[in-house]
């Protein structure tokens, strides 16, 4: 018996699957890919320890069989055919792709969870990856706490945060507080449909399933307290100071941003009005610029500094209205998609003196003492001393050392690309080889 499948949604179906893919892990399950076929439709799917993944499309006519094959395997030969359509070949324990006989892998493959008694479950929109991907970049996968590493769920919507930035999704969820891992199965699927998530508990531990179009997420959420981010978004009667751009002067905004050099550690970006009351004024480093923009509230003799980092972040999310409590609160930014929450840069403000206030500082500060001369105090000369060769030469021998050490560094970057390329050629050996023994065993089957 044969199934027949588009290779370009094949294709796009393994970038995702691939995502729960361990290709150093001993565990043959978790290096392999289940195809199954059943009640006219037909699966792929792969596992990792924590997480599953399912691909599900309608197949007719197609029979009920399970096989396992290595994943790699399998993504080589579906990327190597030329055909539009693959042919998926089964029966009496053999299974081929697009006329290539397929090594099957005995393992056994761990059970897909189902949801219990008391699970709880809500509808899901349509673009709702979409607003996973934007939340993804605010996600701190190297944080030390594991539940900042994932994304919460509540019934307030979705929340993610880096410790430095936040970023609440609104969204009518009927389930309690959730916190998943990082979704990167989830994202590669660019998945626009609407779909439902399902949570449930066993002993002492939490899991989900997400059920969007033909795609099927299960995992394990993560233990731990999410932190309570409520008390971090300020009140809106606390915004004294706002500001709106449109969306042209937002391109603009961020058009000046990018071009500004870096200023490590904090890039800091000041905001200010406009002596006309219709402009704002940005300063970064030497650069300055003014643009236009609507002053819904009084602002007054107010200015505020902010990472351009985090500028250019909240503009590319479509974000263009700016509230501020002070310059040592956090601020929100709206517009895009959610809420945007940030801390400004405690800036100290130091004052400038003028020369001559300084001058008049100084007399103050310091009494006049009157001193008598001696008329024959001939004043003193200091001789020009000449440079010592030794410190001359100590300093040459410590540039010397520096450039060799710079030289020394790059032949080790050198060295590492070419054990690079040896891995990649090795690796373009080793599926020539597979290559090679699949057309063999196609002969001999022949």
């Amino acid at each position: 018996m044969y199934v027949e499948i588009s290779k370009n949604e094949l294709a796009g179906a393994l970038s995702a699957l691939g995502k729960l893919v361990c290709r150093t892990s001993p565990v043959e399950a978790y290096r392999s890919l289940r195809i199954e076929g059943k009640e006219n439709k037909i699966s792929f799917r792969t596992v990792s320890v924590d997480e599953a993944v399912t691909y599900t499309l309608p197949a007719e006519d197609a029979g009920e069989f399970a096989v396992v094959v290595n994943f790699d395997e399998f993504r080589s030969i579906v990327r190597a055919s030329r055909n539009k359509i693959l042919v998926l070949e089964y029966g009496e324990g053999k299974f081929g792709v697009d006329h290539c006989l397929m090594r099957t892998v005995g393992v056994e493959w761990p059970e897909e969870r189902c949801e219990k008694e008391g699970s709880e479950v809500s509808d899901l929109p349509e673009n709702f990856v979409g607003m996973l991907a934007t939340l993804a970049p605010l996600v701190d996968r190297g944080n030390y706490r594991q539940i900042l590493q994932g994304i919460h769920f509540c019934r307030e919507g979705m929340v993610a945060t880096n410790g430095k930035e936040l970023l609440h999704v609104p969204l009518p969820l009927a389930i309690t507080n959730l916190t998943i891992p990082f979704p990167h199965a989830l994202l590669a699927t660019k998945s626009n449909a609407a779909g439902r998530v399902v949570t449930w508990c066993e002993k002492e531990h939490r899991f989900f399933r997400f059920e969007l179009g033909n795609w099927r997420w299960t995992g394990k959420a993560l233990a731990g307290m999410f932190p309570n981010w409520r008390m971090i978004v300020p009140q809106e009667a606390n915004l004294r100071h706002v500001v709106r751009l449109d969306e042209v002067r937002a391109s603009q905004l961020a058009i000046f941003l990018r071009n500004v050099p870096a200023d490590p550690p904090n890039n800091p970006v000041t905001l200010s009005m406009g002596d006309d009351h219709a402009s704002l004024n940005i300063a970064a480093k030497e650069m300055r610029t003014s643009i236009s923009a609507e002053f819904p509230l009084d602002w007054g003799d107010f200015d505020v500094t902010v990472n351009r980092d985090i500028l250019l972040r909240l503009l590319g999310e479509g974000h263009s209205k700016l509230s501020f409590c002070d310059g040592r609160s956090p601020f929100i930014a709206t517009g895009g998609i959610g809420t945007f929450v940030s801390m400004p840069l405690a800036v100290p403000h130091t004052q400038t003196v003028q020369p001559k206030q300084e001058e008049e500082m100084n007399e103050m500060q310091t009494p006049n003492v009157t001193a008598p001369i001696a008329p024959s105090a001939a004043p003193i000369i200091n001789p020009e001393v000449p440079a010592n060769p030794l410190d001359e030469l100590a300093s040459a021998v410590d540039d010397f050392k520096t450039r060799i050490k710079a030289m020394c560094d790059e032949s080790v970057l050198l060295a590492r690309k070419v054990k690079e390329v040896a891995i990649a050629q090795k690796q373009k050996e080793r599926e020539f080889i597979h290559a090679r023994r699949a057309i063999e065993r196609i002969r001999m089957a022949i």
